[in-house]
């Protein structure tokens, strides 16, 4: 009995203990779940961020790409119209102001006036961009621009090709040349890298070549310009055909003039030989036939 009675005295202990070790067990169970909760609701504001603008956040978090730099190949193409007296002295002029503005001439011809032509003149030159607003307003005041046409092309593949391609030949050189340096290669291999190394070189001026033209084209602007001369008042009126005849009327007949003699120049070794021959035949002819008669 005295038994029983100790241990129904220490049974409420024993429950309490129980019961405090149980609600300290829930306790840490829901520790985690309630860090998991707050990590979801840390990461919930951003990932609606990312569902309502995804791209705005995707660019926030890359980085800003470099800008490629462009190579675009200007070029000019214009008609100047100046009166016949007046062409030789705005050639000059232009090609006066282009050496003055350092331009790149290319090419510049001019053709005198004939009895039948009109003068004209053309001119193909390179001009830097800085210089090109200055360029056109002096070949503005030299005569009319008819014409002007402007055209571009990009030429960014060709040259970052071109840049490439000249890093890779000129690292294979170097090692090339290194190579030849070693004294205990055989005089086979020396061989065989002088003849590469040759050939490595050949293609590198090759492209440097190209490297250059690609960099006239894209760093000058190209301008083009022909000269024509006005026409006259009766060029342009009414009667223009008839005037137009009337002008060409003596150089029609001149040119025929000169077929004729032509004609007769071509004829005549065939009447010097063939006339005799013909007297011999009808000679011949004339006593064969009063023999037989």
């Amino acid at each position: 009995m005295k038994q029983r009675g100790w241990f129904f005295r220490i049974l409420p202990a024993v429950i309490f203990l129980l019961a405090a070790c149980g609600q300290n067990g829930n306790d840490i169970q829901s520790a985690p779940i309630e860090a998991g909760d707050m990590a979801a609701r840390a990461v919930a504001p951003k990932m609606a961020k990312m569902e309502s603008g995804g791209e705005q956040s995707l660019t926030e978090l890359s980085e800003p790409a470099a800008a490629v730099k462009r190579y675009i190949a200007m070029r000019h193409s214009l008609t100047v119209e100046t009166t016949a007296k007046e062409m030789q002295a705005a050639f000059d002029a232009t090609v006066a102001h282009c050496a003055a503005l350092k331009c790149q001439m290319l090419s510049a011809n001019y053709n005198k006036e004939t009895q039948y032509n009109p003068p004209s003149a053309s001119l193909s030159v390179r001009v830097p961009p800085r210089s090109m607003a200055v360029f056109l307003s002096g070949l503005a005041k030299s005569g009319e621009v008819l014409q002007h046409h402007q055209d571009s092309e990009d030429k960014t593949d060709a040259v970052i090709d071109a840049d490439a391609r000249i890093k890779n030949l000129t690292d294979l050189r170097d090692r090339l040349r290194g190579m030849l340096k070693d004294k205990s290669a055989k005089f086979r291999d020396v061989i065989e890298i002088e003849r590469e190394l040759a050939n490595t070189q050949a293609q590198l001026d090759s492209i440097n070549g190209i490297r250059k033209v690609l960099a006239q084209e894209t760093e000058l602007v190209a301008v083009n310009i022909d000269f024509t001369a006005a026409q006259s008042i009766t060029e342009k009126g009414f009667f223009a055909p008839v005037a137009q005849a009337f002008n060409n009327a003596g150089r029609v007949l001149m040119e025929s003039f000169a077929n004729v003699i032509t004609f007769i120049m071509g004829a005549l070794p065939w009447l010097l030989f063939g006339i005799p021959i013909i007297i011999l035949v009808r000679k011949f002819w004339a006593k064969i036939k009063a023999k037989f008669l």
